[in-house]
């Protein structure tokens, strides 16, 4: 998993220098403007101009003086009490059975050889869960208004006891209600599955004549080799992204329960990744030919480097011992000894770069986190001469420092991007972060709810369905329509790919109609129509980023500021949602 630069956002910054709040206002206003002139349109047509516009602002009057102030949580909780049982009523818990049912033969397909089982152990469980609650949200939210519209229950019901408002927000609870209990009973599921799943142990097959080597017996398709200390406590190699904590008991030699496959790191970036070139100038690091401006290269051999500044460290996040963690690359521009890994060194400086530890040898690994360490006690340079050094005294007095790798071998280039270096403190519990990793899910089942219901007020089930899934596809996949839209893609757009179906005319050859003019009007036609389908994706949640499941997977704690990002999007759609809601049946309430 490679972190994005947006990723590293905090709340505050989101909200007001990334322009979040801005953003939401705005849509906001957008879509009120256009509510209220179609809605005077509508208008319009049935009373005439002026009786139409004293009708929608009767409408909108009536939400600020009556309907908000006056509304009532008794009824809203009675109408979510209905929607539970409705919902009980058309069996949706049989989603619990067939999710048990998946897990039972999920192992028959699972990959055992996987280098990383606990990535797809939780990639599968989440991404499963995930589905499964949008579809259940989905049905449940589309049909029940529709059915009381059909039956024409509806206008009993908005007339005299229950207000517009509160028959949308009693719907919504209860149907969320529901999803919550099918929700937690898949998490709790989950997440048996998951530690069971991964659960294993080893017995040591072969020592060294002191003890203090060996190996350990093949279990789950793989072994692991470990060394002991002279206090009898080691770990073994990582294998399959664990390792073991191996302890000398008495005459025997006992491997625990594996580590490091669950986990939840919080880890400490720095502000700002720096490059130099070959002769050490400043530069933006090398592209070797890979599209992405995310990740640059250091040159072999070279003075070229990456310089990683970190600020603000506390030391009472590190004892005796510095953790940090690398995901660095190797690129190869010839042939030869594949095998042996490209080496590369690193080395921790002060600011002013008077201080610096002694430069570190390391072989980069590959697809796979590097763990490392380094003392707080370090040997090193100071003023030009070997020292002693104290870490957060000498290196990192104000808590900034910087971290400088280069790449040893002649000919051969490292990859980095800003989040493949870090700081690794104290990791937090896992089942934590499994349970955030949920409630991602959940908001997403809530989006989903909220859209059901609000589109269910004006069309009907089958086609609330629809109208919903269209969200949820241009949230899913809304950036495949922004790479449409940024390049010039062949075949043109939806317009003139329509043309080319009856005329057999592939996307590889330039359309020809004989008139420059047509040509012209179906490229601008094109235009205005990518751009509308992309105002429309704008407007929608983008559920591809509301996901965390790689955040789970790959082992990295749920910040607080993302979730916090993702609790605001959630609120924000639910006001939009419940706000549209009120008008369409203020408007049936109106008509009946």
């Amino acid at each position: 998993m490679r972190l994005s630069p947006e990723q590293f956002w905090t709340y505050s910054e989101w909200l007001f220098q990334k322009n979040g709040l801005r953003d939401g206002f705005f849509l906001a206003l957008v879509l009120a403007i256009l509510g209220f002139v179609i809605g005077y349109i509508v208008a319009v047509i049935k009373h005439g101009p002026s009786e139409g516009f004293l009708q929608v602002a009767r409408i909108i009057g009536q939400l600020f003086t009556v309907d908000i102030p006056k509304m009532s949580f008794r009824r809203i909780f009675a109408m979510a009490k209905l929607a539970i049982k409705e919902s009980i009523r058309k069996k949706v818990l049989v989603v619990v059975g067939i999710f048990i049912v998946g897990m039972m033969f999920a192992g028959w397909y699972l990959d055992e050889n996987a280098d990383y089982p606990a990535r797809l152990y939780i990639s599968f469980v989440l991404t499963m869960t995930n589905y499964m609650v949008i579809v259940l949200g989905l049905f449940v939210s589309c049909f029940s208004i529709p059915a009381d519209i059909k039956s024409r229950t509806i206008y009993t019901i908005v007339t005299k006891p229950v207000r517009p408002l509160e028959l949308f927000l009693g719907r919504v609870l209860g149907f969320t209600a529901i999803g919550t209990m099918v929700l937690v009973a898949m998490g709790l599921l989950s997440y048996v599955f998951v530690v069971r799943g991964l659960k294993h142990t080893h017995e040591t097959v072969t020592t060294s004549a002191d003890g203090t080597i060996g190996e350990t017996s093949f279990v789950s398709r793989h072994k692991h080799t470990y060394t002991l200390n002279e206090s009898g406590r080691g770990t073994t190699n990582e294998v399959k992204g664990h390792r073991h904590i191996v302890e000398k008991v008495g005459d025997k030699i006992v491997v625990k329960e594996p580590i490091d496959d669950l986990t939840a790191r919080v880890p400490v970036y720095a502000k700002s990744l720096a490059f130099t070139g070959r002769d050490g100038e400043n530069n933006t690091g090398y592209n070797v030919g890979y599209m992405s401006e995310y990740q640059k290269y250091i040159e072999g051999d070279t003075l070229s480097s990456a310089v990683w500044r970190f600020e603000g460290v506390s030391p009472s996040l590190f004892k005796d011992v510095i953790s940090y963690d690398m995901t660095i690359s190797a690129f190869r521009t010839y042939k030869g000894d594949i095998v042996t890994p490209v080496g590369g060194i690193i080395y921790f400086r002060s600011i002013d770069g008077n201080a610096e530890t002694e430069r570190e040898a390391f072989k980069v690994k590959e697809f796979q986190v590097d763990r490392r360490t380094i003392k707080t006690n370090v040997k090193g340079f100071k003023d030009g001469q070997p020292a002693e050094l104290d870490f957060f005294k000498d290196i990192a007095p104000n808590g900034s420092f910087e971290v400088v790798i280069r790449c040893q071998d002649r000919g051969q280039y490292l990859g980095m991007a800003a989040a493949d270096v870090y700081l690794r403190p104290n990791d937090l519990q896992f089942w934590w972060n499994f349970v955030k990793g949920y409630i991602s899910i959940w908001l997403q089942m809530f989006i989903v709810i909220c859209f059901g219901v609000m589109f269910s007020t004006f069309l009907s089930g089958p086609v609330a369905i629809i109208a919903t899934i269209s969200a949820i596809v241009l949230g899913f996949f809304g950036f495949f329509i922004d790479q449409i839209q940024s390049t010039n893609t062949k075949g043109g757009g939806p317009l003139e790919s329509l043309i080319r179906i009856p005329l057999q005319t592939g996307s590889q050859i330039e359309l020809d109609l004989g008139n420059e003019a047509l040509q012209t009007a179906i490229t601008k036609i094109d235009e205005q129509l990518l751009r509308a389908v992309v105002q429309l994706k704008n407007a929608v949640p983008n559920f591809d980023q509301l996901g965390t499941a790689d955040f789970v997977a790959y082992g990295f704690n749920l910040f607080g500021g993302l979730l916090g990002r993702h609790l605001t999007i959630a609120f924000g759609y639910f006001i939009l949602t419940s706000l549209v809601s009120y008008f369409f049946l203020k408007t049936r309430e109106m008509a009946a």
